[in-house]
């Protein structure tokens, strides 16, 4: 065997490489260039070599054996040439070559020396007794019984042998007789086969481990044969019993290729030879076993190998592409040959209950062949995924420790790969996993990704027909799995959005037109449609949770503005029938639908306009579907976006002269973003980064009004307009918020301390820590309460005093236990009980700590917003009103991420204004208005010392101050006076700053100084 393939497990590396001794790390070195090595000397061997000779001849045996094959082959080529080059040796410097070296190297188990032996040895066997015919005209001592002799001789065990010899003079034999058979020179010699095929008949039947290399040889020299000497070599191999063995079967397929008309032997495959006819004898040939009945039917039969091989049989191969061809050739009924085929063979053969975990293990191996080499034939791939072979790669994939878990979870990992490589088979093998056989919840079963990873390969080839995949199992249930109905149906929502989140919609080039036409329509039909084919009908449940999956989808394909038309086409082609709609909803959502037709016609026009448009029909297309879902605001959500539609579009005055239409916008944006949901702050941002050029004051006003709510309860009810329950709550309220405001978490220490951290007297932290005390105090009480009712009524129950009574009688008569029916009889009134006091619903501490993050993030998603129109319109004079209501965030927030948001909201400001400033005309701007703003940027930094509050401050004043001396340089000395001022005040009052926002102002002025010195020295030249 010199092909690499073919070679038996124990022709690997004989000699395990020693252990690494541990290295000192080593230092960098320059690469060196590589040389190419100097040509091997080609020149004749001499009989007795010495010296350089001897020495030379060492080299080229050494490198004969190497493990590198290039080297090995320059090697080969190195030998032959010295040995027939030219004139040639002489016979007895040839012979002793073959004898002592090469045959006698076969036996060897060092490196690559059979491989590299071989290669040599067949070419010289050519070259003696093929064409050339050099042992006829040169070497007359060298005859074929001669050099078939040195074999024989040097490939025997002699003496006390280790078991590893041995195997390495039967390898070493094996080989040899290989090299006879590809130097092509057997059938040219009368009976010169037979004697090789009774020495590979031999060896096979005394070493049986060898015997599928024996078959394999003999597949070689068949290619070889004419069809008489196919035919006898058939005879003898049916004689001794290897017809009816795995050798058997590849080589009476591949004899029945060769000879089409050839006359087989009637036993064991009859008169025309084809296993593939005979499923139940080829079924236990393949699995290596035989029965008393085999033997009496089908003739002799050769004992099986006795030695498992972790390798697939080359046999599979054969058989395999016997089915192949066919299919590829649209043979007649292939299909179902094929299915009966792996049905009887592998199916019921290697997967049946009692097969051995052995045999399992070859059925995954034939399983993953199958896949490597024959995926694109998918006409043969669909009857593969059968019941047995599913079940148990189910069953051995899920659990680690089980004997075939990493055979299953190849045969996965080969499955997704070879899918990966032929994406036309997606189809197949998806409905091979979750469909007939397999699981809908293939990967929930497995505890895998199988089926996520095969999603993330659809695109437009094959998206609708993988659509169909996932529907079909879900829409008609038997009424055997009612049960997993819905569970399947909740899946099915699973999978589509996997398959749509895998998609890039960012890229242009991508194909996801199959979203749009067959995903999208399948969630809302199964969200929003009466479908009669449903068995059972949808459940609201179900109904629910697609919902939520579609709103998740929207939420991934509106990464930009590009992906608007999803939700906007959608809306139009689905049919709401299983929404409940009264007269008003449907009137709501009839001028709705007809408002987004005209909006998505002015978007396809293009224009100026066209984002506007775009986030306009976007916004309508998903209020729209909050209708469908019952959202009780969509309706009147509905009347504001018609509002802003006819000011902002249309531009209609609005019968109320006071209502500004820019500013319902700003407060339906903001009621979105007071929602948990990802979908509508991502539309939001789309949606105000359309309209903020337009912004107004108010407008502005109503979104900074937000930053400066308290982040508590109070803030809570404030902002959304909440009734609370009682006056008690609004005092806790009250409480909560002095205690709030002495809270600190401090991320920085020393000089670097928190934002908020506040260098209050000694006094205010006692009266501060004293009403924190109270109001824990109060909360402690509504607790006590809480607990006192509870002990109450269970010591009701239990017929004795409350609970907290019993403390101080510890040395009271406890030993009367109740028994077992008495506890029964009292179950059903603690149930009562403990129901009773969950309906209550949270405690106030826990609805106190819910306000506050409720408010946190209301306050961060609109940030985001700010975030936005500060970088893009930092030279709109009206911009500048933000900066100090983010200013007071920094100083009054508990939440660490918000006030690093408005401080990086701020530092974007700066650098946007000072980008806008050099690159366009200054905007005129309102200069008494910004001085105003800049002296209460300074009110604000007295009221916090920390460096970082500085900073931010300090940043926000001269970016103004920028933008006055940039209008007019006059204004100069009044930004002066109000810095002037502020150190005034410190000096009196005692206040302190920190040095930095000093120190900034005048390193700011200096700059211009030179600034203005240049200048007037380029307008001089």
């Amino acid at each position: 065997m010199g092909s690499k393939r073919k070679r038996s497990a124990q022709d690997a590396a004989v000699a395990a490489p020693a252990a690494k001794k541990q290295q000192k790390p080593s230092k960098p070195t320059t690469k060196k260039p590589v040389e190419t090595p100097a040509p091997l000397d080609t020149s004749p061997f001499v009989n007795n070599p010495r010296g350089d000779d001897l020495k030379r001849e060492v080299n080229l045996y050494d490198m004969l054996s190497s493990e590198d094959d290039s080297q090995r082959l320059d090697a080969a080529n190195a030998i032959v040439s010295g040995l027939l080059g030219g004139d040639g040796v002489e016979e007895s410097t040839l012979q002793k070559h073959l004898e002592r070296r090469l045959f006698r190297g076969l036996a060897s188990g060092r490196k690559g020396a059979r491989l590299g032996f071989s290669i040599v040895l067949s070419e010289l066997l050519a070259q003696l007794f093929g064409s050339a015919n050099l042992s006829a005209t040169k070497y007359p001592g060298l005859t074929f019984d001669n050099v078939f002799e040195f074999l024989i001789l040097k490939t025997k065990p002699e003496g006390d042998l280790s078991g590893q010899e041995q195997k390495d003079h039967a390898l070493g034999l094996l080989f040899g007789l290989q090299c006879f058979v590809r130097s092509k020179i057997l059938f040219s010699i009368d009976g010169k086969w037979e004697l090789i095929l009774d020495k590979l008949l031999d060896l096979s039947s005394k070493k049986s481990w060898t015997r599928e290399e024996c078959g394999w040889v003999i597949m070689e020299a068949l290619e070889q044969m004419n069809q008489d000497q196919a035919e006898s070599t058939l005879k003898k191999l049916c004689d001794v019993g290897l017809g009816l063995s795995p050798e058997g079967v590849g080589i009476w397929l591949r004899a029945r290729d060769k000879f089409p008309k050839m006359k087989f032997p009637s036993n064991p495959w009859g008169q025309s030879g084809n296993p593939l006819e005979h499923l139940n004898s080829l079924a236990k040939a393949l699995k290596e076993s035989s029965s008393s009945e085999d033997t009496s039917s089908k003739g002799q039969q050769a004992k099986q190998t006795g030695t498992w091989n972790a390798k697939l049989h080359f046999v599979w191969d054969i058989v395999l592409s016997q089915y192949v061809k066919a299919a590829n050739s649209k043979a007649k009924n292939i299909m179902s040959e094929f299915d009966k085929f792996w049905k009887v063979t592998v199916d019921e053969n290697l997967f049946s209950a009692s097969a051995s975990r052995e045999r399992k293990f070859w059925g995954f191996l034939v399983f993953q062949r199958m896949i490597q080499s024959h995926i694109s034939c998918t006409t043969l791939i669909t009857s593969i995924f059968s019941h047995n072979l599913v079940r148990c790669l189910i069953n051995h994939v899920q659990e680690k420790d089980r004997f075939l878990n990493r055979a299953a979870d190849k045969s996965l990992k080969v499955l997704t790969h070879a899918v990966e490589e032929n994406p036309e088979a997606l189809v197949v093998v998806l409905q091979g996993l979750i469909d007939g056989n397999g699981a809908y919840s293939f990967d929930r079963v497995t505890k895998t990704k199988t089926i996520e990873k095969l999603l993330s390969m659809v695109d437009d080839t094959n998206g609708e027909a993988v659509l169909d995949v996932l529907t079909s199992p879900v829409m008609v249930v038997p009424s055997s799995e009612t049960n997993d109905a819905e569970k399947r149906r909740q899946m099915f929502g699973d999978y589509v959005l996997t398959a749509i989140r895998h998609v890039d919609i960012t890229e242009a080039s991508q194909n996801s037109s199959w979203i749009k036409t067959a995903a999208l329509p399948q969630l809302a039909s199964l969200a929003y449609s009466n479908n009669s084919e449903a068995k059972p009908p949808i459940s609201e449940g179900t109904r629910t949770l697609i919902r939520n999956r579609l709103t998740s989808a929207f939420t991934h394909l509106l990464s930009n503005m590009d992906g608007y038309h999803y939700p906007c086409d959608l809306v139009i082609s689905c049919t709401p029938d299983a929404v409940a709609m009264d007269g008003l909803i449907t009137g709501a959502k009839d001028a709705a639908f007809t408002t987004l037709q005209k909006l998505m016609k002015k978007a396809k026009k293009g224009g100026k306009d066209k984002a506007t448009f775009q986030t306009l029909s976007l916004l309508y297309a998903l209020v729209i579907f909050q209708l469908y879902n019952g959202d009780v605001e969509a309706v009147s959500i509905l009347d504001e976006l018609k509002l802003c539609y006819d000011n902002l579009i249309k531009h209609k005055s609005t019968e109320d002269s006071e209502v500004e239409p820019f500013e319902v916008l700003v407060e339906l944006l903001l009621s979105f973003l007071s929602r948990p949901s990802a979908l509508l702050r991502k539309v939001t941002q789309h949606v105000f980064t359309a309209f903020m050029s337009e912004m107004t004051e108010g407008g502005l006003k109503l979104m900074t009004d937000v930053l400066e709510t308290s982040e508590n309860m109070r803030g809570q009810q404030e902002m959304f307009d909440e009734n609370p329950d009682d006056e008690d709550a609004m005092g806790v309220d009250e409480e909560d918020d002095e205690m709030d405001s002495d809270v600190e978490v401090v991320d920085m220490n020393g000089e670097e301390g928190h934002l908020n951290s506040h260098l209050a007297e000694e006094e205010e932290e006692s009266d501060e820590e004293e009403n924190e005390e109270e109001s824990e105090d109060d909360e402690d009480e509504g607790d006590d309460e809480a607990n006192k009712e509870l002990n109450d009524a269970l010591a009701k129950i239990l017929g004795t005093s409350a609970l907290d009574q019993n403390d101080e009688d510890e040395d009271g008569d406890s030993d009367s236990d109740m028994t077992d029916s008495g506890m029964d009889a009292l179950t059903p009134k603690l149930e009562e009980v403990l129901g009773r006091m969950q309906k209550k619903g949270p405690s106030k501490k826990q609805e106190q700590k819910d306000a506050k993050e409720n408010m946190v993030n209301f306050k961060s998603r609109v940030l985001d917003l700010l975030d936005i129109y500060a970088k893009k319109q930092a030279s709109d004079p009206l911009a500048a009103e933000i900066l100090l209501p983010l200013l007071r965030l920094i100083r009054t927030t508990k939440a660490k991420h918000l006030s690093d948001k408005a401080f990086s909201i701020i530092q974007a400001f700066a650098k946007s204004k000072s980008k806008a400033s050099s690159s366009e005309a200054e905007v005129e701007i309102n200069v008494k208005a910004q001085i105003a703003l800049i002296k209460g940027i300074h009110e604000e930094v007295l009221k916090d010392q920390s460096k970082v509050f500085a900073k931010a401050a300090s940043t926000a004043s001269l970016s103004l101050a920028s933008g006055i001396y940039r209008a007019d340089k006059s204004q100069f000395e009044k930004i002066g006076k109000v810095y002037l001022h502020t150190m005034t005040k410190c000096d009196v009052e005692g206040v302190k700053i920190q040095a930095s926002f000093v120190s900034d102002w005048v390193n700011w002025w200096q700059s211009h100084i030179a600034q203005a010195a240049a200048g007037g020295a380029v307008k001089e030249e």
